[in-house]
């Protein structure tokens, strides 16, 4: 007798058909108040499909080569190894000198370059991704960081180096990094990784306004 129920019910069920699942899930299908023999033959018609959104279907987006590279180290599929910068900026600004009654105009100009090696990602409480890094070089601190923010989706990229203020006071305004942030994906063309580095824009409140700035990634495919 079990055996002739069993059979029974799985008639029914395909004679339903084979449906996806709509949400939220009402088990009571018939409305009776009751949870009972028609309302499993309708949970049937659903058994061993999705249940919710299919999480597994991957981004189809094609990014280009920064876009990607910003993905994997956010995602932990990249390591950076390493970061080769350097820069050389120029500026000037009116200042008092000892034998001079009346300021004068004085002249200053920075080049410098280095490697930054620690990279550490963190993930942050309020939810962001970090691939942060800093350390002395020649005696002054530097670091190069990448955030993600998956609230607004806001790509971040931040460079910084204590010699500029230590070495150049009262020039380039007290500045002393060079930054930018983006909204979402695509990110302007502006924004790009070629074999010289990593190309963008900086806020005009940050250093790019005083010279040239270049950014060289190292990275390495993440171990399993």
């Amino acid at each position: 007798m079990r055996y002739v129920l069993t059979l029974t019910l799985a008639l029914f069920a395909s004679s339903f058909g084979i449906g996806q699942t709509t949400l939220p899930w009402q088990p009571d299908a018939d409305g009776d108040g009751f949870i009972g023999a028609e309302d499993l033959i309708q949970f049937l018609t659903v058994y061993t499909t999705q249940w919710g959104p299919d999480l597994s279907v991957p981004c189809d987006y094609q990014g280009t080569s920064m876009e990607t590279l910003f993905a994997d180290l956010i995602n932990g599929d990249a390591t950076l190894d390493s970061l080769y910068f350097a820069y050389s900026i120029y500026d000037s600004a009116l200042v008092f000198v000892p034998e001079c009654p009346e300021q004068v105009m004085a002249y200053n100009a920075v080049e410098r370059s280095g490697v930054i090696r620690s990279f550490d990602r963190l993930v942050l409480d309020d939810g962001r991704t970090v691939i942060t890094s800093g350390e002395e070089i020649d005696g002054f601190f530097a670091f190069f960081d990448w955030r993600f923010d998956p609230d607004g989706g806001v790509y971040s990229l931040e460079f910084g180096d204590a010699a500029i203020v230590a070495e150049a006071a009262p020039f380039f305004g007290g500045l002393w990094h060079y930054a930018n942030d983006h909204f979402g994906l695509p990110l302007p063309e502006s924004w790009n990784l070629d074999e010289l580095g990593l190309h963008f824009p900086a806020y005009e409140s940050t250093l790019e306004q005083y010279g040239e700035f270049q950014f060289v990634p190292y990275w390495s495919a993440t171990e399993d």
